[in-house]
Parts: structure tokens; sequence; C-alpha cells
């Protein structure tokens, strides 16, 4: 109530850039966070506590006394309540800031030999031996490999195949590689919270999530089917030929998620 009273007595006339570029940059993080959490537990939550804050001040300017005392009181709980229930949320919404491409100029450009790891994508696909892979691009995910079992070697494709192989020890969880090096295996990724995707598999709802929170790119080959699926951006592409999965790679890695033009008469289906 305060704040609408206030905007009466703004000095529009006075520092109007200032004001201007307020409300754009305040508008621009309203947008991101909408859209972050919008297919998330996160919404329903910050939708019960507008509804408690709006009620707070209801109650104060009808003086209800009882309902405004325990409002009052129940209030600055919130924020910290909104930390602990959202931090899936927090970290997303984070990621999405670190993604702008005015920061990518403080980060170290990726760098990758795609072909052992596309050949080994294929042959696990033909084989149907299920393996999630995660490709690192500027968002770190040294909180996730320090939590998993170290490796910092070269990336070959059978020290890929083996790790995935039904009987090996590391064969559960995902395998990090950063700068052409494989950071660390049994790696467990965050699973996506978006609601409409509660059927997928383990490993698919662990890439998705990964790629909602990062800018990573994540490969699947499934152990039912053999299917290929790749996950960037919180998007979902499924079924990927091995014929398609190289230039889309390419593609991603360049940021054209967007459109996906594949040089190839065959099409990559998004599933969102």
């Amino acid at each position: 109530m305060d704040f609408l009273r206030g905007l009466y007595i703004i000095p529009w006339s006075k520092n109007y850039i200032s004001i201007t570029l307020d409300v754009l940059i305040v508008s621009y993080i309203i947008y991101k966070t909408y859209t972050t959490l919008r297919r998330t537990r996160g919404l329903q939550l910050l939708l019960g506590v507008g509804l408690i804050w709006i009620s707070g001040s209801l109650a104060e300017y009808f003086n209800f006394e009882l309902l405004e005392w325990i409002l009052t009181n129940i209030r600055p709980a919130l924020v910290f309540a909104i930390i602990v229930l959202l931090q899936p949320e927090l970290r997303r919404l984070t990621g999405d800031f670190a993604k702008l491409k005015f920061l990518r100029l403080f980060f170290l450009k990726p760098v990758f030999d795609l072909d052992p790891i596309i050949d080994a994508v294929r042959a696990m696909a033909s084989a149907k031996i299920g393996s999630l892979i995660v490709l690192v691009k500027d968002i770190s995910l040294k909180d996730i490999s320090e939590n998993s079992v170290p490796l910092d070697s070269i990336v070959s494709s059978e020290l890929l195949q083996t790790i995935f192989f039904k009987n090996s020890p590391l064969h559960d969880g995902a395998v990090i590689i950063e700068q052409n090096r494989i950071v660390s295996a049994a790696s467990y990724l965050p699973m996506s919270s978006n609601m409409e995707n509660t059927t997928m598999g383990a490993r698919h709802r662990s890439a998705l999530g990964l790629s909602e929170e990062t800018d990573a790119i994540v490969i699947v080959t499934s152990e039912e089917t053999g299917e290929i699926t790749v996950c960037f951006a919180g998007e979902m592409f499924h079924p990927v030929k091995p014929l398609e999965l190289k230039p889309l790679i390419n593609q991603l890695m360049s940021g054209g998620q967007k459109k996906v033009n594949l040089d190839l008469d065959k099409k990559v289906k998004k599933e969102k």
C-alpha cells in the first residue's frame, strides 16, 4: 500500500532516464522469474505467499486486528520459507541470468573433440546400453562433480563404453565432460520438476533437469529402446538419429537451439 501511495510523489520530471531503467530492470527480473517458475511448484508457492501478503495489507486497511496480528507475525518467516523451499528454482533462476550473452565474455570457450563421444553414443545406442553424458559449456558443474567419482582422464570412445557397461560399478549416474576431459563419473543430476514430464525415466528426467538449470548439453541413450535423446536449455530433442547427432551438437554448441537446422533429410522432433 505504501508503495502505491509513493508512486504519486515520485518526481517524474527529474531523473526520468534512471526511473525508466529501474522499471525496465525490475520488469525483466519479474519476467525471468515467471518464465522460470511457471511450470514448477515454485509458482504455486509464490502465489500463496503473495496471497498472505495481500491479506495482511487488507487486514490492516479494514482494521481486522486479530487477523492483522497473525499475518504480521507470519510474514517475516516467509522470506526464509521461500529460500528453503525454492532452492532448485533459485538455482535455475540464477543459471538463467548466467546465460546472458555479455556474461559469456568472462567464461572460457568450451573445447570438445566430439568424434569419440559421438562414436561411443552410437555404439551404446546400437547395443541398447543406457548412458548419460554431460558436455559442460559456460556454467560450471563443480558442485556436482565434487560429489562424484573423480576421473580427470582423456575422452575416448572405449572408456565411455566401459563406464556405462552394464556390470560396471560406474554405470549409474552421469559422466561429466569439460574442456575435453572426463571430469567425473557416477554423477547424480537434479531431476526435472516439470509436472508434464513425470512419466519419464530417471535418466531422461535428470538430463532435462540439468538442462533447465545450466547451459550444459546432455546426451542420453535408452537401454529399453536404444534411442538417442539430447537435452539443452530445457528442451528435449527426441529421437535423434545417429547421423543427426553430431550436426545437432555442433549447432547447440554455437547457441542455435531455437532454430535447429540440420543438413540431412530427416527431422529432429522437439518434445515440450
